[in-house]
């Protein structure tokens, strides 16, 4: 039945995009240049972390960037300035979990149903030399000049199967629509999985960059400790993530090499709303992820030792030169304004 299902999921999902490829669908088009960042699976593969890194160095080479977003699960409806890059005027439950994390590093974000309005109504206000769209690889309305594909390397998407079967949105043949690949959790495999790995993406003949993971500490939203507070502790970990489990090993891994024992585990749905729950009595210390510690209460970070992996991705400087070659490719040099 779940083969059946994904086979006519999968149908839907070529219908889509031979609407907008063939011109039966029109895209907008902004006159400031657009990449996307997105993925084929559902499942959590980095987007934010990435998205973050990529606004940050732009800005850094003195562009000005702004991030597009639906806003998911968001509550409010329209057009709405998350951030201008110094000001957050909205709560995250009005600006969605994952802009508003974003808006925290110091980076403007425009969330709207309607990516092209939302840009609209940046271009006025914020004047970005340079759209980020987040989560942008499903949204065919509006027209993205770049394209970036992001894989986990943990669950590549050549291994996974279309939803409900597995986890992917879009069938595996549509890596196509990518101008490059973004690896990350590539650390995460053993010596043998990475050769194998890098022997399966080869043949795809996309340029692909593979991520760094940085750990700077854990935090309460308040201050930044080093992850030995816990050596010789007993932690509980919880997140409302799309994969769980992946944390959670993770977190197990830090345990194992800072020496403290993971005791709990508690799964809450992606997205999920802390402003009323319970985690179990027990551990020391709980640990959780930045996305997820934005929503809960301060009362209940004091009350239970919350403490969020403060995390990054980024690419070695040679990598980073390279992919940004790409980027300013010529289709998009006259449209940022690149010498």
């Amino acid at each position: 039945m779940l083969y059946f299902i994904s086979k006519l999921y999968g149908l839907g999902a070529y219908l889509r995009r031979k609407l907008y490829n063939t011109g039966l669908k029109k895209q907008k088009k902004l006159d400031i240049p657009v990449i996307s960042v997105g993925n084929l699976s559902a499942g959590g593969t980095g987007k934010t972390p990435f998205t973050i890194f990529l606004a940050k160095k732009l800005q850094e080479k003195g562009y000005r960037v702004c991030v597009l977003s639906r806003g998911y699960r968001r509550k409010s409806r329209g057009t709405l300035l998350v951030g201008d890059g110094k000001n957050i005027p909205c709560s995250w439950e009005e600006a969605g979990d994952e802009p508003f994390l974003i808006a925290s590093e110091g980076i403007p974000v425009v969330v709207s149903e309607s990516r092209y309005e939302g840009g609209i109504s940046a271009i006025e206000s914020i004047k970005p030399d340079i759209f980020i769209l987040d989560d942008g690889f499903q949204h065919f309305q509006l027209y993205r000049d770049v394209n970036i594909l992001l894989i986990d390397a943990t669950k590549p998407f050549w291994e996974d199967s279309l939803l409900p079967a597995g986890l992917l949105r879009e069938p595996p043949e549509f890596y196509r629509y990518a101008d490059l690949f973004v690896v990350n959790r590539f650390s995460r495999l053993s010596q043998e999985e990475q050769k194998e790995f890098l022997s399966k993406i080869q043949p795809y003949k996309k340029p692909f960059f593979i991520t760094e993971e940085s750990i700077q500490g854990l935090t309460d939203r308040e201050s930044v400790y080093p992850l030995d507070i816990l050596t010789g502790k007993t932690a509980g970990v919880f997140s409302g993530l799309g994969n769980n489990t992946q944390f959670f090993q993770f977190v197990e891994n830090l345990g194992k090499k800072y020496g403290f024992d993971v005791a709990k585990k508690v799964s809450f749905p992606d997205h999920f709303d802390y402003r009323e729950f319970r985690l179990p009595e027990g551990p020391l210390y709980w640990i959780t992820t930045e996305k997820d510690i934005i929503k809960i209460p301060g009362s209940i970070i004091k009350g239970h030792n919350i403490l969020a992996v403060k995390y990054s991705l980024g690419l070695k400087e040679e990598d980073y030169r390279d992919l940004e070659k790409i980027i300013f490719s010529e289709k998009i040099k006259n449209k940022a304004g690149v010498d």
